[in-house]
C-alpha cells in the first residue's frame, strides 16, 4: 500500500511538471481578423510580419510600422527597446491593445528569430 501511494505521488509530481513546462512555453496569439471581428477589452498578443515603411518618432525611441498576416494589416506604434533583428520581413509578436485611432499600441515587441539551424546539403563530389 505504501508503494502504491508513493508511486501515485511521483506520477502526480511528474504530471504537474510536464503540464507547467508545456503551459509556460505555449504561445497564444489573436489573429488580426479575430481582433477586428471581436475587439478585445484588454491586452492581446498579435503575430505579424513587418512590412516596409518603418517610421521613427520621439528621437528614435519610438516606431510606427505595419504588420501583416496574409491580407490583413495592422498599424502598430511602439516605444521602447528595439530588437536587433527588427526589419521588414521579420515576424514580430506585439502585446498591447488597439488605440482609439485604430493604431495598435504595443507595450512590448519581440522578434521571432529565424531558425539558425538548417538542413545541411551534401557537398558535390
Amino acid at each position: 500500500m505504501r508503494w502504491v501511494l508513493l508511486g501515485a505521488v511521483v506520477v502526480a509530481c511528474l504530471g504537474y511538471l510536464i503540464y507547467s513546462a508545456t503551459g509556460a512555453s505555449a504561445e497564444y496569439y489573436v489573429t488580426m481578423a479575430q481582433m477586428r471581428q471581436h475587439p478585445p477589452q484588454g491586452e492581446v498578443r498579435v503575430l505579424g510580419t513587418v512590412q516596409g515603411g518603418i517610421r521613427t518618432f520621439d528621437a528614435g525611441r519610438g516606431i510606427e510600422f505595419t504588420a501583416a498576416q496574409g491580407k490583413d494589416q495592422l498599424q502598430v506604434s511602439y516605444v521602447g527597446t528595439m530588437p536587433e533583428i527588427f526589419k521588414p520581413g521579420v515576424q514580430v509578436v506585439v502585446d498591447g491593445r488597439p488605440g482609439a485611432n485604430g493604431v495598435f499600441v504595443a507595450r512590448s515587441l519581440q522578434t521571432k528569430c529565424p531558425s539558425k539551424f538548417t538542413a545541411a546539403t551534401p557537398a558535390a563530389g
